[in-house]
Parts: C-alpha cells; structure tokens; sequence
C-alpha cells in the first residue's frame, strides 16, 4: 500500500495522505495482440460493439455483445493429446463506428483482456470529463491510484516498456510504463526499482526528485519504503506536460 504522495508546486514540497497499470488498442495501425491459446479472452470496447470479424478456418470462435466481444482459440483433440494453436489469425473489431485491426498472436498464457482506444477526440473529452472539476493534485493522486491498482480508463494512451534508467548506485531503475492522459496535460511513468545494496535500505519520494526521472515532476509515490538487498519496488511519477492544441 502506498503510504504516502509527495505534490511539487514550483520549489515547495507538499507531503499529503495517499490511499491506496491492460494496454490499449489504436484504431488507426495493425496492432499485434497476444492472447490465450486456451481460456476465452475478452476486447473491451469504450462504446457499443458493432461487430466482430473472424476467420474460422484459422481456429478462432467468438461472440459479442453490448461493449464487450469474447475470442477463443479452438482446441483440437486427436484422440492422444489436445493440439492448441500457435499461428496467428487476423481479427476486425468494429468498435463506435471504428474500425481496429488486431493480429491475434496464440499464447500459452492465461486469459487476456484488451481493452480498445478512444477516437481522439472522444478521448480528449472522455479524460476532460473524467479529471474534471478535480484540483491538479487531485488529478495527480487519482491517476496514481488508477496505476496503482491497473485500472486505466480505455481513454489513457498506455506505453510499455523495459527501459533502463542510470539514476542511482544502489537501484536498479526499470521505466514500466509511460501513461498519457491526453487533453488534461498530464503523465505517469511507473518504474520498477531494485535494492542492489546489501543491507536494508530506506526508498524515499524526495530521492526521485532528479532531472534523471523528468524536469516536471507533480507527483511522486513509492510503494515500499524499505527494501531488503534484491528486493524490488514500484514508483509512480506524474509529470506535466504541455496541453495539446
């Protein structure tokens, strides 16, 4: 549980209560999905569901209803053995009128939900509407609470990564995710950050406050504050950035 939020306003610190990140699909480039080659995988439109389209021939069954459509993988069984599939099938998804193209990559993973993207000007209103009337570090605190328990609105742009980050000697700094929120002119970053020391050591929000992680930080949140040698926290840093046009 994060136990508490550091708000920066120009040069003042302000330490507040804290309470207690599924990518999503463009519809404007070919998007390779990864989903379970044996449970029922689930597309989560942000809208109405207009239709599905699918290749049978290539083993995929599906259906959908209201905002949501539900793909599975067939399972072939020879008699001996269940022969599950491994070759990648296209998948069309018309969502609000739109139209996403997904290469649906068969895995031996359990069930996936993908959740699909606003067009971009219902996702500059829906993020407006969903941060409004909200003061900025209230905006902050609310998108940390979103990527602390992996709840994004389908209207965030979701970026994962695997990045290294040089920021100090005894952690090793991972850049997770990066997540816009278009239309409000904020960003979080969430880090992974490892104890290499070999002693107990204490992880502080203020230690992140380094042109390292970004020159305009807002907010900045640490799950674990201690940290046994090999042992890995989360770090979750809001940033401003300039408004789009």
């Amino acid at each position: 549980m994060i136990k508490q939020l550091i708000l920066t306003t120009a040069s003042t610190l302000i330490i507040a209560a804290s309470a207690h990140a599924d990518a999503v699909i463009p519809s404007d480039v070919p998007t390779m999905v990864e989903l379970s080659n044996h449970d029922i995988n689930r597309i989560v439109c942000p809208g109405q569901m207009n239709d599905l389209i699918f290749s049978k021939e290539k083993g995929l069954t599906g259906h959908f209803s209201g905002n949501n459509a539900f793909i599975k993988f067939i399972i072939e069984d020879n008699g001996d053995e269940y022969i599950y599939a491994d070759t990648p099938s296209e998948l069309f998804v018309v969502c609000n009128g739109a139209v996403y193209s997904l290469i649906a990559t068969p895995m031996d993973i359990s069930s996936v939900t993908v959740r699909l993207g606003s067009l971009k000007g219902d996702t500059l209103k829906e993020n407006i509407a969903h941060h409004k009337n909200l003061p900025l570090e209230k905006q902050a605190l609310q998108i940390i609470r979103e990527a602390y328990n992996g709840t994004y609105p389908s209207s965030y742009r979701v970026t994962e990564s695997n990045s290294q980050i040089t920021f100090a000697s005894d952690l090793e700094t991972i850049l997770l995710q990066a997540v816009d929120v278009d239309g409000v002119g904020l960003q979080l970053k969430k880090y992974q950050v490892k104890s290499l020391a070999s002693c107990r050591i204490s992880v502080d929000e203020k230690a992140f406050l380094s042109p390292s992680i970004s020159n305009s930080i807002l907010a900045i949140a640490v799950e674990d504050h201690s940290l046994q040698p090999g042992e890995a926290t989360r770090v979750f840093v809001v940033e401003k950035k300039e408004l789009e046009q």
